[in-house]
Order: structure tokens, then sequence, then C-alpha cells
């Protein structure tokens, strides 16, 4: 079970919502930051898996933390997909570069909402607003 944390700053997670397109998707997995767990997405039927990279390929799981935290969110969006970091706010902001590395674009984040997982002693941090610029 998820539950909403007003206080913490000690955040150990991030999960960023971000569109996981083709070569996105592709740049994420090429250039994999040691901070990247893996990335959710979302199925036409409204079903979240969590994906992440073992021995070089790709699994999928049904169930996994972050995804208690996505299906509690009132505000995710359907066929959203999300990059789920092991870091702070501020570490994913410098993490996210990679995927950034061909643009001289940055990811700027503005505010987030703190959570906590039953049974994983840690804060993560669901970004609420951002923009790339």
């Amino acid at each position: 079970m998820a539950t909403l944390v007003c206080t913490g700053k000690e955040n150990r997670f991030t999960i960023l919502p971000y569109c996981l397109d083709t070569p996105i998707q592709q740049e994420l997995l090429t250039n994999m930051s040691d901070y990247v767990l893996g990335f959710i997405t979302t199925n036409e039927d409204d079903k979240h898996t969590f994906t992440y990279t073992e021995s070089g390929g790709l699994t999928e799981v049904k169930e996994h933390w972050s995804l208690a935290i996505i299906s509690n969110l009132p505000y995710f969006e359907r066929n959203s997909s999300w990059i789920v970091y092991s870091c702070s706010p501020e570490e994913t902001t410098s993490a996210f570069k990679k995927i950034l590395a061909n643009s001289h674009e940055t990811l700027h984040i503005y505010d987030w909402d703190t959570w906590s997982v039953e049974g994983k002693d840690a804060k993560v941090a669901i970004i609420t607003s951002w923009e790339i610029y």
C-alpha cells in the first residue's frame, strides 16, 4: 500500500513522468544512468507494468512498489509512462542529462509529492511540476 506523505526531505527515489516514445526509450536503455531502476508504462487497459534491465535484457513485472504509488495517483494519464530513479529529485535532474545528451536542453524540477511505501524504509518523490528547456 502507498501513502501520500506531506513531510520529509530525504527522498531516496524519484518517479518522473516522461513520454517514452521510441527514440527516448532507446536513449534511456542505451545510456542507462546508474540511478535508473526502470520505467513504468500503462497499457490500453490502464494496467501498469514496471520494466527493468537485467543481464542486458528487459524484464517486465506487474508487482513492484512503484506501481503501488502510480495506481493511487489521482492525476495519472492514460497511456502515461514514468522513469523510476534511485535518487533525490536534484540528482534525478543530473541523471536525466544522459537522455538529453544530444540536445542543449535541461530538465528543471519545480515541485513533487512525497510518498512512502509499506515495507520500504524510503521516501519517494513523484514529480508534479517540471519542464525541459
